[in-house]
């Protein structure tokens, strides 16, 4: 499955958001990134049509198996690299992405 930069950045945030108090809203993920909530529902339409995330008409968002296997997969890839932890200065922790 491939996966753009766009859409491993979601991934890897939403992953993140979620290891700290499990399913997510749209605007924490919108906070996270720096956009606006319409662009997080419309990446989320694409992440549901992968397989890679779920979500409830208003309710919370939860990465599939296949999608936090992908993103926990892409993290630890960034982890090698060096600057890709989660820790200050890392990449996932700026803009809320590696990308």
């Amino acid at each position: 499955m491939e996966c753009s930069s766009a859409h491993l950045r979601y991934l890897l945030v939403i992953d993140r958001l979620s290891e700290e108090g499990g399913a997510v809203s749209s605007v924490e993920v919108a906070r996270a990134l720096g956009v606006k909530k319409p662009s997080v529902a419309r990446m989320l339409e694409t992440l549901q049509e992968k397989g890679l995330a779920e979500k409830e008409r208003y309710g919370k968002i939860a990465l599939t198996p296949a999608g936090a296997e992908t993103a926990r997969r892409y993290r630890r890839q960034l982890e090698r690299l060096g600057g890709g932890g989660s820790g200050p200065g890392g990449a996932l922790s700026r803009a809320g992405g590696p990308l």
